[in-house]
């Protein structure tokens, strides 16, 4: 049964009543609808009849009792937030937050050209949150079940995230689920039925997630799926299941991209992209299909995503976005080839072992996560220094105290100097800095 415009269900915990206003999208479990409710529009979720057994309903109430993930990484979840029923009919649906569909986009929406494409420093950030927000969500014992493009959306601008229909998500191992994922996402052993959807076949997913947002394809579509003739069941089973090869697999070339001109964009990319990235990818579509042991985490994904987000520079001469990587020493722009003089680094060295590098561009900032990466995600982001201009010699920057208590600066001819909040020291190399017992130095 269909909800009628201006029908009236009831949300279960809230005990208030909604008003249907406006059909807002349909997908193969249900109908999606604008509902007014007593504290504004939200969104209702009505299933079909067939997806309405007993099983989703507790599923349904399970997340609502149970909330989000706590912090930032949670609430990029669009979960439901109440059970919705209506008289006369066993269907039932979940009333969740509206989304402004004006500022996210979908990835499809971008690569069709519909929004604008994210800059290479957003995307890090896109794909820093979308790791971020799993890894919560899997360190809570839950698992996905259906990591897939059109469950993601994004700020272009920003690189803020919503994760999208999370109806699926259920506790890992343990309970049911009515869907085993979209295909073209899930792990081969879920496409050949030896597996049920898990924590480690989301992060196969994940990374044929990220692949697509950083590639604009699929890692698996090369001259085996280039060669079929009927893209049906049984030729998805045999590429994403069978004969999984990686396009990229640097030992079997046997589905690299064919010989076309339309598969060039996709090279490109490949190569554009910075040597961390094409590693964890070749990692990951390659002993990470084959073995769910050692497939790469969500921690790891955010960790080189922030690191490249960390060393994200303007080329001198085109201005293209480009991101630089510790142990990269002779960089040039991948869009016009032009030597890019890179600028003095931060190296942190952190408490629990470790560094952590911060490329000082004039717009670099040092975060608390940058210091210690065992921070909450509340404070991860918290601003402790900043790069800023000398108020009389625009040719001098430094590196402002952003925080409370003063730090310690030993230059490299050994004179010391306090620097206290709001003061600014001078970028020199060799300079080493006492950040609230972490130290930190500048080398060229």
């Amino acid at each position: 049964m269909s909800l009628a415009l201006g029908q009236q269900v009831t949300a279960e915990v809230l005990g208030s009543m909604l008003t249907v206003q406006q059909r807002l999208g349909e997908g193969g479990q249900g109908t999606v609808y604008l509902v007014e409710a007593p504290h504004g529009a939200q969104a209702l979720k009505w299933y079909n009849t067939i997806q309405a057994t007993a099983e989703q309903r507790e599923a349904i109430r399970t997340l609502v009792q149970a909330g989000p993930p706590r912090g930032p990484a949670g609430r990029r979840f669009i979960l439901p937030l109440d059970l919705v029923t209506a008289p006369d009919t066993a269907q039932f649906g979940y009333l969740m937050p509206l989304i402004d569909t004006q500022r996210f986009a979908t990835l499809n929406e971008v690569q069709a050209r519909l929004k604008p494409a994210p800059s290479y420093p957003t995307l890090c950030e896109i794909s820093a949150q979308t790791a971020n927000s799993y890894r919560a969500l899997h360190l809570r014992g839950y698992c996905y079940r259906d990591i897939a493009a059109g469950n993601l959306m994004f700020d272009p601008h920003t690189g803020d995230v919503l994760i999208c229909d999370n109806d699926n998500i259920g506790i890992n191992r343990q309970s049911q689920c009515q869907v085993l994922g979209t295909m073209e996402y899930m792990a081969p052993e879920v496409v050949l039925g030896q597996a049920d959807p898990s924590t480690e076949t989301d992060l196969h997913s994940l990374a044929v997630l990220l692949f697509n947002l950083w590639i604009r394809h699929h890692p698996l579509h090369g001259e085996l799926e280039y060669n079929i003739r009927a893209w049906d069941l049984v030729a998805k089973k045999h590429v994403y299941g069978e004969r999984t090869v990686f396009i990229f697999d640097p030992q079997d070339c046997s589905n690299q991209l064919p010989n076309d001109p339309d598969y060039a964009s996709v090279r490109r990319l490949w190569q554009t992209c910075p040597q961390g990235l094409r590693d964890l990818f070749t990692r990951a579509f390659t002993f990470g299909m084959r073995e769910p042991a050692q497939r790469v985490t969500e921690g790891e994904w955010q960790r080189l995503f922030w690191q490249l987000k960390d060393g994200a520079i303007a080329c001198p001469s085109c201005c293209a976005d480009n991101l630089w990587e510790p142990g990269v020493s002779a960089f040039t722009c991948w869009h016009c080839a032009t030597s890019i003089p890179l600028p003095p680094k931060l190296v942190c060295h952190r408490p629990r072992g470790g560094t952590y590098t911060v490329l000082l561009t004039r717009n670099a900032t040092l975060l608390e996560r940058h210091l210690n990466p065992a921070t909450p995600d509340e404070q991860a982001s918290t601003v402790l220094g900043q790069i800023v201009q000398h108020p009389t010699d625009p040719q001098v920057f430094g590196l402002c105290n952003m925080t409370a208590a003063p730090w310690s600066a030993t230059f490299a001819d050994g004179t010391m100097q306090e620097v206290s909040p709001q003061r600014a020291v001078p970028i020199n190399l060799g300079l080493k800095l006492n950040l609230a017992g972490t130290l930190a130095e500048m080398v060229a």
